[in-house]
């Protein structure tokens, strides 16, 4: 896990004590409040919906569409099953160095840039930790209660890459390309003619994150930061003409994915 996710993980950790320690300025009121919680949710299930966006987009950006179902076995705990798709393309920076990269036909061997892989699907298993119920008084009326929780969980999906430097056909990779400079009149539309490949591979995925129950009963509204982290794999040593030959790379190491979520949850 990069040292960017942890601060912004460190984040949520931080709001957390900022409310426990604005709790105890109130502190009769307060310890009513917890201990007669707005909404019990143990031996209750869940159902709700959640959208994430990249929040660290270098190469690659991301926009999940989840749906998830939870079975909380005690207040504090609960287990969880997320599935959905992403909605992934390269950055604009990315599109930058394949457009330039492309232009220098010096090279003609080359490396393929690492954390290149963007998911399309995912189905992952976890476990929520949520010992940590307070409540914010936005005004007098209107207390929140809420519950902090982490999540740890793992899971499969689905995934896809597009080289930046190692192209099929030349004469396909300038039409492709030719819209970067305001030529053309669609913007890169069709199947890509650079090198591209899918796989199925194994997730982890860690999250922090505030669960805020509505004065409504079972309706809850979610925020939170979560990494979604896969096995990188990419091309060294290849033609970039043929798109041949080569070797994988040994050092590609691990793609961190950090999203901020959106969630929503039915308890019944």
């Amino acid at each position: 896990m990069t040292r960017t996710t942890l601060n912004l993980m460190s984040c949520l950790v931080l709001l957390t004590a900022g409310a426990a320690f604005a709790e105890e300025t109130d502190e009769l009121v307060e310890k009513v409040a917890v201990r007669n919680r707005l909404f019990s949710t143990e031996g209750r299930f869940e159902l709700g919906g959640n959208v994430g966006f990249s929040i660290l987009s270098r190469l690659t950006e991301h926009y999940n569409l989840n749906l998830s179902v939870a079975w909380n076995a005690k207040d504090w705990f609960g287990l969880e099953l997320r599935g959905g798709y992403a909605l992934s393309r390269h950055t604009s920076l990315a599109d930058q160095i394949q457009s330039d990269f492309f232009d220098n036909t010096t090279i003609t061997q080359a490396n393929d840039a690492a954390d290149l892989w963007t998911m399309t699907w995912h189905a992952v298993a976890g476990a929520r930790f949520q010992p940590f119920y307070g409540k914010i008084n936005l005004m007098s009326e209107l207390p929140i209660h809420f519950q902090f929780y982490i999540w740890v969980g793992g899971g499969v999906g689905g995934l896809a890459r597009e080289s930046l430097v190692l192209c099929r056909d030349r004469a396909a990779c300038t039409e492709y390309l030719r819209d970067a400079d305001g030529d053309g009149d669609a913007d890169r539309l069709g199947p890509s003619p650079f090198l591209t490949e899918t796989k199925v591979s194994p997730l982890v995925s860690v999250a922090l994150g505030f669960r805020f129950f509505l004065p409504f009963t079972g309706h809850s509204v979610k925020i939170e930061v979560r990494d979604w982290s896969y096995l990188d794999s990419f091309t060294i040593k290849a033609d970039r003409v043929t798109s041949q030959g080569g070797e994988a790379s040994p050092n590609a190491g691990i793609t961190n994915l950090v999203q901020f979520d959106l969630g929503y949850a039915f308890i019944f």
